[in-house]
């Protein structure tokens, strides 16, 4: 039969992803290498977007067009789509025990999820939470002496420090969790593009959601599925491949992130804690 697609975003809501994720990419790409000037693949980084000042630009900016989507999707899902499901309750904290006895071999039942996981709501409230840090500590770090002006020194040197921080929890969060839950167990997902979601997916992440979506479900005509087979073998070496050059990637991010983490913990440690004592 043919293959069940289920809408999963709107239009409204992947242009809102797109720009969120381009942003992020553009504030850590442009943002680590001030932190790390020293560096190698630092200057190289700075050379690739034209030099500093285009750097800084490029990171301005970004933090702004973050800011302004991050506003406009709180604003949007507030007065026009309200969805309440997406908010934490008691259901998650069993969902949680019960995937955590599944992983354990405690249970063979995998936890029913509704139309969001609890770890898509920490994901999703750990984005919003990380905008609104960085933003405000951004906002702070752009004018430093403007900003003093309202807050104590100390707290604008603290903010340099959550900014760095942040920075690197949402980097792991995000090219660490988020790209391996989304993209390499389900290579290549689309969803973010198309916002559909194959059945499969539906039905063994969100079954409650798929089963509540298959009662008024209208079934498609049957193809035939010699003629499917045929052209999944077709692209099973290009999907291979291009899996395997993903996984190589991401691994190297993984790299790089722990060895950004340590040093970053090495320098919070010799500044703050070492420094006092």
């Amino acid at each position: 039969m043919v293959e069940l697609k289920f809408k999963r975003f709107t239009l409204n809501q992947r242009i809102q992803h797109i720009i969120f994720f381009t942003s992020f990419i553009l504030l850590a790409y442009t943002g680590f290498p001030l932190k790390f000037p020293e560096e190698w693949w630092s200057r190289w980084m700075i050379e690739s977007v034209g030099g500093f000042d285009n750097r800084t630009f490029i990171h301005h900016f970004s933090g702004l067009v973050m800011i302004g989507v991050s506003i406009y999707h709180a604003v949007y899902h507030i007065l026009e789509k309200p969805r309440y499901d997406i908010l934490f309750n008691l259901k998650d904290v069993e969902d949680f025990k019960q995937q955590v006895r599944y992983y354990l071999r405690y249970s063979d039942e995998h936890p029913k999820f509704g139309r969001y996981t609890w770890k898509q709501k920490f994901e999703y409230f750990g984005a919003g939470f990380g905008a609104v840090v960085m933003g405000f500590t951004g906002l702070l770090m752009w004018q430093p002496f403007e900003a003093m002006k309202y807050f104590p020194i100390g707290f604008v040197q603290i903010a340099n420090l959550f900014h760095t921080w942040e920075a690197v929890l949402a980097s792991i969060a995000i090219f660490i969790g988020h790209f391996y839950d989304e993209q390499f167990e389900k290579f290549p997902n689309l969803a973010w593009l198309t916002g559909n979601i194959p059945e499969e997916e539906m039905r063994h992440e969100h079954p409650l959601e798929y089963e509540e979506a298959m009662k008024s479900q209208k079934i498609a005509n049957p193809e035939n599925m010699e003629n499917k087979e045929r052209k999944e073998h077709k692209n099973i070496l290009i999907v291979g491949f291009a899996k395997l050059v993903f996984t190589i990637i991401f691994l190297t991010i993984c790299i790089w992130m722990v060895w950004i983490s340590y040093s970053v913990l090495m320098e919070a440690v010799k500044t703050y804690v070492l420094r006092v004592v």
